[in-house]
């Protein structure tokens, strides 16, 4: 764009980049046309920034729509609805305009003999309902609740509350028949409201591929059955006064009537409302994540003072303290964690998992509530740190997910539901049984990690491993056997969901071919164990090679961006994953580190003696 750097170095307003959404727009499409996994920074960069502006001026024309282009005020004049637009030095709000609207479609009410090619009245009032009807692409979100007496309960946008919704794309108008439109129209518009009513439901039941009717019975609609303008455009015009003016009071009134006519109108929908505020004032995950980290460092204490208390020959009352601390702060946490979920649940009315987000959090918060029951029995502090790692690095991940424009371009982390995903069965079985599958292998792989360190500081301090180690093999051995049966149970309610969905039980797609590397993963781990070819440090190291497993089938396909699973694609998590394998091959690989040492230590000995032993010459001297 030749722009230099902003003032601060880093950010431009909107204002400034609005002269060059052409030409931002025109580098995204052209960025668009390479595949995601071959685009440079400058393009995946072009992409991000055409959507933020994108997002904004959506953001920006979800109350009003988009002003006319300046090019277009010959055209204005032309028709003669010049006068009928916003004039802010005249008009106290906007609702003026749209009056105005509303008196001009009332003097077709009147004579409906008024709508025919070449009036002047009916050409306001066409140019009108195509404006409107095109501010709805530009609307963000619904702010108009539901209409009194809609068996539908749908919310609107401010063009779908003065015109209605088209019913078929724009472009489809270029299919209708002129005359057959404005003779159709004057016929439905000379009719009362209740048969008017009556006559628009069979027509868009009768006539779904008929766009000259359908078109029809829209401006039918707009121009006799609407003709008040919705009082809460009024309220949000006078927010938007309020908030300019600097006027707290006035503000805060108008919200409370705007919360009032909200709840009024939605009935049993705005029933989460309150709960939802107080529930993001709340932060559940944030203190929870804090939290965690709090319970690993307890842990970690505990293990400090139980071998600072065995090498003096005291008593490790402290130790056992401070395990107990871990595990009694690991249920008050746990219930933290289970309440963001539940309040997730019940303000969306779905399952825990719906998104790629919230499987961050609910694998959290299965490896957290394992390792609590697990920590019961066996208060060794192990599973408490193993949890409070998970559940920290979960809601991490969760976080950060919330931030990926390319997964979640609004920013809300509880968004429409896909169509594809709109079944509550299907998303309270496979998905959740799956996502169990992801968390309880994690969790064995977390136990092999801890082991790992447990062998390594064993073999520095030159002692012989103890009563652990056996817990530790049993420990990832039971959890396995979890992970294997919720895998695999869960890939097999995919397939049915995928034949239900797309006609096939299997299609070698991205992640199927992810979960069903989980399934094999643990059945392998599992028949190491059976067949005696992996031992305590072996099955560890399969564990945690499963990590790697589960995160690629977790995060590494939606990177491929191929299959059908398009629902869950992103493009900003290579790095990270990346690191997450490396930090797994690098704690497999210290797992071995004492024994090749031992192996090279032998070497070096057997290499020694020979140098040091020459073997006789043939004269035997």
């Amino acid at each position: 764009m030749g722009k230099k750097l902003a003032k601060d170095g880093k950010h431009f307003s909107y204002a400034e980049l609005e002269p060059h959404l052409g030409e931002i727009e025109s580098s995204a499409r052209e960025a668009g046309q390479t595949e995601r996994e071959n685009q440079d920074s400058f393009q995946q960069n072009a992409i991000e920034l055409y959507r933020g502006l994108l997002l904004y001026r959506k953001l920006k024309n979800t109350l009003a729509p988009p002003p006319v282009p300046s090019e277009s005020s010959e055209m204005l004049e032309e028709i003669g609805v010049t006068e009928v637009f916003f004039d802010p030095e005249k008009d106290s709000d906007r609702t003026a305009e749209y009056q105005r609207f509303r008196a001009l479609t009332g003097v077709v009410v009147e004579d409906p003999s008024l709508i025919k090619m070449g009036s002047s009245e009916f050409s306001k009032i066409v140019f009108f309902l195509d404006h409107y009807s095109r501010a709805n692409m530009w609307s963000e979100f619904f702010p108009i609740p539901p209409e009194v007496n809609d068996p539908l309960e749908k919310w609107l946008t401010v063009g779908q509350s003065l015109v209605g919704e088209e019913p078929l794309d724009s472009k489809e108008k270029r299919k209708m028949e002129p005359r057959l439109f404005i003779s159709t129209l004057r016929e439905l518009v000379s009719l009362s409201p209740d048969d008017l009513r009556k006559r628009i439901a069979t027509i868009r039941e009768t006539e779904k591929m008929n766009p000259t009717a359908l078109f029809a019975s829209q401006y039918a609609e707009a121009i006799k059955l609407r003709r008040e303008v919705d009082p809460v455009i009024g309220l949000y015009e006078k927010l938007g006064i309020s908030f300019r003016a600097n006027n707290v009071a006035a503000f805060n009134a108008t919200v409370s009537q705007l919360n009032e006519l909200a709840t009024e109108r939605a009935g049993e929908a705005s029933s989460t409302l309150h709960f939802e505020k107080s529930y993001n004032g709340f932060e559940p995950f944030y203190r929870s994540s804090l939290a965690y980290v709090l319970i690993f460092i307890i842990a970690c204490c505990s293990w400090l003072s139980a071998t600072y208390s065995n090498s003096v020959g005291k008593s490790d009352r402290t130790s056992k303290m401070l395990r107990d601390c871990a595990y009694i702060l690991t249920g008050i946490v746990l219930l933290s964690h289970t309440f963001g979920l539940f309040g997730r649940m019940y303000i969306e009315g779905r399952p825990p998992v719906t998104n790629l987000y919230s499987s961050a959090l609910f694998i959290g918060w299965g490896a957290v509530l394992l390792c609590f029951a697990t920590e019961k029995y066996l208060r060794l502090g192990v599973a408490s740190a193993m949890g409070s790692i998970i559940g920290a690095g979960s809601l991490l991940i969760a976080y950060n997910l919330s931030l990926d424009s390319s997964l979640n371009p609004t920013g809300d982390t509880m968004e429409m539901m896909r169509a594809v995903l709109d079944s509550n069965f299907w998303l309270a079985t496979h998905v959740v049984i799956i996502t169990i599958g992801y968390s309880t292998t994690f969790l064995a792989g977390f136990l092999g990690i801890a082991y790992v360190f447990y062998y390594l500081g064993a073999t520095l301090l030159g002692k012989r491993e103890g009563k652990l180690k056996k817990t530790l093999e049993s420990m990832i051995f039971g959890i396995t056997c979890f992970s294997l049966l919720f895998s695999l149970v869960g890939t097999v309610l995919g397939g049915i969901w995928a034949d239900q969905s797309w006609g096939r039980f299997w299609g070698w797609d991205a992640k199927e071919n992810g979960a069903l590397l989980i399934v094999i993963w643990n059945a392998l781990l599992l028949h190491a164990r059976f067949s005696g070819i992996a031992r305590t440090r072996g099955l560890a190291t399969i564990a945690i090679f499963g990590n790697i497993v589960t995160a690629w089938s977790w995060f590494g396909t939606n990177m491929l961006g191929v299959g059908l699973h398009s629902y869950g694609f992103m493009d900003k998590a290579f790095n990270s994953l990346m690191f997450f394998i490396l930090s797994q091959l690098a704690i497999i690989a210290f797992a071995y580190l004492p024994a090749l040492v031992n192996f090279v230590i032998m070497l070096a000995k057997k290499l020694i003696e020979i140098l040091s032993n020459p073997p006789p010459n043939e004269t035997g001297t």
